[in-house]
């Protein structure tokens, strides 16, 4: 059997398997696979005021982009957070900060699908000293990919909203298959929608909008009607299915489906319905039921019994990491601050989970007042928590998985593996991460072996695996506190301990 070296080469490979940093083929080359994993979340290092949205553009696998809804976007590069925002329109923006309603700001991000060549992205705002929402066009630093050139704004919508502060919808995002920009807007604001923009075709509140950004001028077209507040919806990377969840008002929320290819004109029903209820429960009736033709009925819904308050919708998760979960949507509440996840198989809603508890960081922390999930490069989840957290869905390692260029899983009694250079692999420095080894296939206790950032092996393990044996290594990340992140379990269940030795010993 081989020697173990988990040298700079070993450490931040197997850092990616807990941060992981481009063809979908491609982007996965440095990621090994836990398809059977049970799942925890690792918090993502920085303090965030009022996070709204967590994106990456196509390919970028080393940066994060974190919305903040008085007005900035911050990067977390290489597992870092920079000190200086990516943007800052928070002078142009009316939000919570300066006295707007809890639901203005700064709401949506979305990047080009050609942003590695043109750098071209867009957001969504409310302005300043006003109720109105801007779709916004600006290109990044020429000089400096971290920041955006704000010389370049260029507001491309208005969209009047004279009366309330509240339902501004807000998301953006490209659609895999067409490459149109969609945007989401509600339905101007207080409660059941007394203005009708929903169901008014002339106004483009409570409507899915479709614009192709690289015509001359920019073309739009109303996609689809009759949404309520849609927070948020997103596409299947994968696919280009369509998944909507849209806030209900006193009594049900929902999510809604349309599989590609979709159609234009299709109707949610917002405000004749309250997801499948017609007479809508809680605004009574205002026009027959069937007086939408062929309605857009939710896939799913659930109601406010329990706390529930408010649908914060995901993505389908089409990562790296984690194979078992491929094809499942996450979603939560805001107010119940539940995790939960299911498939769509022939357009009906298969193994519903409640993951709450599975994804509680633990240590102390709480998710809650979930504002949002995202995605990075790699098509890993994320969470956003208006309490100012960002947090990451992994898996917890039965045993060790080597990551890197090539690298298969790890295979427990496998005669021959090697150590990948996790430094150059994963873009973070070896420093920020622990390595414990245990005899076996890892169950007990992990002592403490190497920590450095170079391939030796100072006051490290000098042993090699006796014949027919093998030594574990468990690779763990150190969050913005300094606290490592969890070890799980050994490979016949019983949980694992960290050795409180210094490292290296």
């Amino acid at each position: 059997m081989s020697r173990l070296f988990p040298s700079a080469a070993a450490l931040a490979t197997l850092l990616a398997l807990l941060f992981p940093a481009a063809p979908q083929a491609a982007i996965c080359d440095e990621i090994s696979d836990a398809p059977a994993s049970p799942l925890t979340t690792v918090r993502v290092p920085g303090t965030y005021l009022n996070p709204v949205f967590v994106g990456a553009p196509p390919g970028d696998v080393t940066r994060l982009f974190i919305v903040e809804q008085d007005g900035t976007i911050r990067i977390v590069k290489n597992g870092a957070l920079l000190p200086t925002a990516f943007l800052d329109v928070s002078a142009l923006t009316r939000s919570p900060a300066d006295g707007g309603d809890n639901e203005e700001g700064l709401l949506g991000l979305a990047f080009h699908p050609d942003y590695a060549a043109n750098g071209i992205f867009f957001i969504y705002h409310t302005a300043a000293g006003s109720t109105d929402n801007l779709l916004v066009r600006y290109t990044r630093d020429s000089a400096n990919p971290d920041l955006a050139d704000t010389t370049t704004r260029q507001v491309i919508m208005t969209f009047p909203h004279p009366s309330f502060g509240n339902h501004n919808g807000g998301m953006l995002a490209f659609a895999p298959d067409d490459g149109h920009l969609y945007v989401g807007t509600g339905d101007g604001g207080s409660g059941c929608d007394p203005s009708g923009n929903a169901q008014n075709p002339a106004s483009p509140l409570g409507k899915l909008l479709r614009l192709d950004v690289d015509a001359v001028p920019i073309s739009l077209e109303t996609w689809a009607l009759g949404l309520r507040n849609p927070w948020r919806y997103s596409f299947d990377r994968l696919s280009s299915d369509l998944y909507i969840a849209d806030v209900g008002q006193n009594q049900w929320e929902e999510i809604d489906y349309r599989p590609a290819p979709r159609s234009p004109g299709e109707n949610y029903a917002w405000v004749l319905y309250e997801g499948t209820h017609c007479p809508n429960p809680s605004c009574g009736s205002s026009g027959a039921c069937n007086s939408i033709p062929n309605p857009i009925l939710p896939i799913l819904e659930y109601s406010h019994t329990g706390g529930a308050c408010s649908i914060t919708g995901g993505y389908v998760y089409r990562g790296c990491r984690m194979s078992g979960l491929s094809g499942r949507y996450f979603y939560a509440d805001f107010c119940a601050a539940f995790i939960k996840s299911f498939r769509v198989v022939a357009g009906a809603v298969t193994d519903l989970r409640d993951q709450t508890a599975e994804l509680a960081p633990g240590g102390g922390a709480a998710i809650n007042l979930i504002t949002s999930f995202g995605e990075d490069a790699r098509g890993e989840i994320y969470i956003a928590d208006r309490g100012g957290e960002i947090y990451k869905i992994v898996p917890i390692l039965p045993n060790l998985q080597v990551s890197g260029v090539g690298a298969a899983p790890f295979s427990p009694g496998s005669s021959d593996w090697t150590w990948e250079d996790l430094q150059a692999t994963s873009g973070h420095p070896i420093a920020q991460y622990h390595v414990y080894r245990s005899p076996g296939n890892g169950s007990g206790t992990f002592d403490c072996v190497f920590q450095n950032t170079v391939n030796l092996w100072p006051g490290g393990d000098t042993s090699v695996p006796p014949p027919g044996a093998l030594f574990s290594y468990l690779v763990t990340g150190l969050n913005s506190a300094g606290q490592q992140t969890s070890p799980g379990t050994g490979t016949g269940g019983t949980p694992r301990t960290l050795s409180a030795l210094p490292c290296p010993p």
